[in-house]
Order: C-alpha cells, then structure tokens, then sequence
C-alpha cells in the first residue's frame, strides 16, 4: 500500500516487514523497519497526517498501529490483540478523513474502529454477518467529503456505504467482470475531486466512480 505527504514524498509498505520512502523525484531516501525497539512484523495499511505530521503504519500481524515522524523518528503505537474497543484482530487498512478521523479496518473482528489523531478511541461499527450492512472480510475503507463512510468486502464481492453513525446505507457492486462489478476487491480511495477508486484485485484493473456530492 501507498501515500504521499504534502511534499508528494511516497511512502510504500511492504509486508515483509519494511516502508520504503522515496523523494517527490522518486529517489530513494529511507526504510522504516522499526517502530523503536520493535521491528515492524507485517505493515500494510498506511495514512498521512497533513495537520499532525505523523505518518501511520498498520502492522497486521502485531495488532497495532504505529506512528511515525515524516523523518522516520517513531513517535507511539496503540492497539493490542483482543475483541475490546481499541484493541485488533489483524487490521490490514486505515484511511485518515478531511476531519482527522483515523478509520481502520479491524478485518478479524468485523468492524471498523475509529481514532483521533493520537490513538484515542472514538467509536465503532459493524459485525459479522451476510446480510446488508454486514461484514465478512472488510478490507480497504475511505472516507468523502459528506462523510460518507466507504467499506470493501472482499468475500462479497461489493463496497458498503455507512452514514458517519455506522448505519447502513447502501451497496455497490457485486461479483463479476462486467463494469461495476468485482472479484475479491481489496483497497479504496477518494481523491479531492470526490473520485473513488476501487482496487478490484483479481479483475486486474481500478474501478473509477464519480460521488454524487451532498448525498447526505
């Protein structure tokens, strides 16, 4: 997974247990393989904070997120294995949105967790399920600019719309080939533009869609 900075430097996780940074002309500059003593098990998702700064790196396998300087310098980590609010059984994404809000998949127990910017639980939503509204293997998550909460499954093919309450509002997409639809998607994201892009893995290609604006 990938973000850029406001310099537009890249930062690229590998879940071999590295994150790779590079310079706005592509240059290499560093790798992150530790978050201070511990070294980095298995990072995936990543978000940057214009406001703060920080950037944040999942690692699924240590059930935590950590945070970082744009320099490197490891900053504080929360998470811990376990069911609680706050703590992770495996989390694979995070999406930071326009209000600071850190949204992070919490794959295994079915739900999205919410977060300020220094780690504070917010709140929560989803269960496991196979109806509407519920979650099987959540994987990407983004936020618009109404604040409409974007979650893909990849066992149901489809990505799921939540109001900022966690309620259910509708879905998109369902398995195939043909446009709009998907075959085990993995990430998202909404660009300035309100352009959602969605990573529709074994389909081989990105999905574009255009949101439609005050939806809310």
């Amino acid at each position: 997974m990938l973000v850029f900075d406001e310099e537009l430097r890249l930062f690229v996780s590998d879940s071999s247990g590295s994150v790779f940074v590079f310079g706005s002309d592509s240059a290499f500059l560093f790798t992150l393989q530790k978050a201070g003593a511990a070294p980095l098990k298995r990072p995936t998702g990543l978000a940057y904070s214009p406001s703060g700064k920080l950037l944040y790196v999942v690692d699924t396998l240590l059930n935590r997120v950590n945070a970082f300087q744009k320099d490197g310098t490891f900053s504080f980590s929360f998470g811990e294995r376990g069911e609680n609010p706050g703590q992770f059984n495996f989390p694979t994404h995070i999406y930071q949105s326009a209000e600071g809000i850190l949204y992070v998949t919490d794959s295994l127990n079915f739900r999205i967790q919410m977060f300020d910017e220094s780690g504070q639980f917010l709140g929560q939503f989803g269960h496991h399920g196979n109806g509407s509204g519920d979650l099987a293997m959540p994987k990407g998550v983004a936020v618009d600019s109404d604040g409409v909460i974007y979650v893909v499954d990849s066992l149901f093919d489809n990505v799921q719309l939540f109001n900022t309450r966690g309620e259910f509002l509708l879905t998109v997409g369902r398995r195939g080939i043909d446009f709009g639809e998907f075959w085990l998607p993995s990430g998202i994201h909404i660009d300035a533009n309100n352009l959602l892009y969605v990573c529709d893995t074994y389909n081989r290609r990105i999905h574009v869609f255009r949101i439609a604006e005050n939806y809310l």
